[in-house]
């Protein structure tokens, strides 16, 4: 018998699946690597990004402290301190005279930071930047350019965890410092005309150059003229990561004061007024006020200031004793040029704004809070802003600048240095013959088109009108007076945050 054996043709694929399985494990572990290595790599980008973010962040923060301190009322303020003279607040000098810049440091635990050292000394922040602000010999500036001690960071303002910047830099701002420098003149020009090398100032709208050699400061160029100074602050995480930033800073302008008690609107109501020869109000500067803010030079005004020249007419068939009232040019004046915004409910709004931004939290008679019993008014050494949203009786003392939407009502012996604003109903109503003095100036101006004592229409704003009826009645003289100051006026003044310019991220 035959037996055939037939051949199996699948033998030589034994395996295969084996091979296939191999290889897409393969290809998958290295999708799956190429995955990983995808997520690591954006991961480090994020985090790189996020550090970066960080120190930018951490930089802009070490300049805020440093520009709400410049006020003379903030917490661990740099005004008015042993590090400044009294007229140098913030410090006067230019960049790379003695005492010309000013560091504030903010060392993480076992750090020392010198920046003011040069470039190869023991010291692992150095300014980079200094020598294309000023002139530099070896790295530095000569001689004694930066003020010794140098300040410290303020345990108020930090956050948390701490934020990571290691100094700011203070100093006057110049007009293009030197060839090096990245900054743009103020003047436009390519820096190399005679303006490069001077101070700058804030005319209320844009920079201006001054003269270093004709003017010893900005206000010595004009009383409207403001200094700018340059803020720059470096910051590096602990990962390594470097951003510096740099501001110029302005004090925020305030509106003159054209009188010691001021009527800001027409047909003003004052025919309730003393009597009382003791009674008085003048516009003679007084010129003095807390040490260590410095004054302006000393300027007169009148006793009472009128909105126009009818509504100063009025003013002077109202009071019972003219001779009461003294000043310049004359004792009751018409002030309508030198309101400036303060003629118009726009202005007087912004300015409350302004004010009330500046308070803080001293901002009372907002829902749910109610109008305040008793306030800190502040003191001569520690100013306070205050704002009334409503009616309030004031007894004194106090220091300031205090503002009172509603209406002001004085008893018993209300002194007070620096400024009262009546802006709202535009009503100030004094009760018996009590002493007391105010030092500055009373401004009263009524945002209402009602005919007082009601206060239901407010003036729309964006039309620029004119304010309404302004009301002072004074029941009463005693030794009561009002004293023109300007340099109470000037002190509170400085209470005010410095506004940004300028802002700018720099190569570090």
């Amino acid at each position: 018998m035959i037996v055939f054996h037939g051949k199996n043709l699948r033998t030589s694929e034994r395996g295969v699946a084996l091979v296939v399985a191999l290889l897409m494990l393969m290809l998958i572990s290295a999708a799956l690597m190429g995955m990983i290595m995808m997520s690591n790599t954006e991961t480090n980008i994020s985090a790189n990004f996020r550090d970066e973010q960080t120190a930018f962040f951490s930089s802009k923060g070490g300049i805020e402290e440093v520009r709400d301190r410049l006020r003379s009322g903030a917490t661990d303020s740099l005004g008015g301190s042993a590090l400044f003279s009294s007229t140098n607040v913030p410090p006067f000098p230019l960049p790379g005279l003695a005492n010309g810049v000013l560091y504030i440091t903010n060392p993480a635990a076992g750090e020392t930071i010198t920046p003011w050292l040069p470039l190869g000394a023991p010291t692992t922040y150095p300014d980079t930047e200094i020598c294309k602000e000023v002139v530099c010999v070896s790295g530095v500036p000569t001689g004694s350019w930066y003020v010794t001690p140098a300040a410290s960071k303020s345990t108020s303002y930090a956050a948390t965890p701490i934020l990571p910047w290691k100094w700011v830099r203070v100093m006057a701002m110049i007009n293009k410092p030197s060839t090096t420098s990245k900054l743009m003149p103020v003047n436009g020009s390519s820096g190399s005309d005679t303006t490069a090398g001077y101070r700058v100032c804030w005319n209320g709208t844009n920079e201006v150059a001054i003269s270093n050699i004709t003017y010893t400061g900005c206000s010595a160029a004009s009383n409207t003229y403001l200094p700018v100074y340059e803020l720059t602050a470096l910051a590096v995480t602990s990962s390594g990561s470097r951003r510096m930033t740099q501001y110029e800073v302005s004090q925020t302008s305030f509106p003159p004061m054209p009188g010691a008690m001021i009527f800001d609107g027409p047909n003003p109501d004052y025919g309730t007024n003393p009597n009382s020869a003791a009674f008085g109000v003048s516009g003679t500067d007084a010129h003095h006020g807390p040490t260590g803010t410095g004054c302006p030079a000393a300027a007169n005004v009148p006793g009472l200031a009128g909105y126009n020249a009818a509504s100063t007419t009025s003013l002077g068939t109202q009071v019972h004793r003219p001779g009461s009232y003294t000043g310049t040019p004359a004792g009751i004046a018409d002030e309508s040029s030198n309101l400036g915004p303060l003629s118009t409910v726009d202005g007087l709004t912004n300015l409350v704004n302004s004010i009330t931004t500046a308070a803080g939290p001293n901002v009372y008679g907002l829902s749910p809070l109610p109008n305040p019993s008793t306030l800190n008014l502040g003191t001569d050494g520690a100013p306070v802003i205050n704002v009334v949203q409503g009616d309030y009786t004031f007894g004194g003392p106090g220091a300031g600048i205090l503002v009172v939407t509603g209406t002001l009502t004085f008893n018993g012996t209300p002194s007070y240095n620096g400024l009262i604003l009546v802006i709202g109903k535009g009503n100030v109503q004094k009760n018996g013959g009590g002493n007391g003095t105010l030092n500055g100036s009373l401004f009263v101006a009524n945002l209402y088109s009602d005919t007082p004592p009601t206060y239901t229409h407010p003036i729309p704003l964006g039309a620029y009108s004119p304010p309404g009826i302004p009301t002072v009645a004074w029941n009463g003289g005693g030794t009561a007076n009002i004293q023109y100051d300007s340099c109470w006026i000037n002190a509170v003044n400085q209470s005010f945050p410095y506004r940004i310019v300028a802002q700018r991220e720099l190569i570090y």
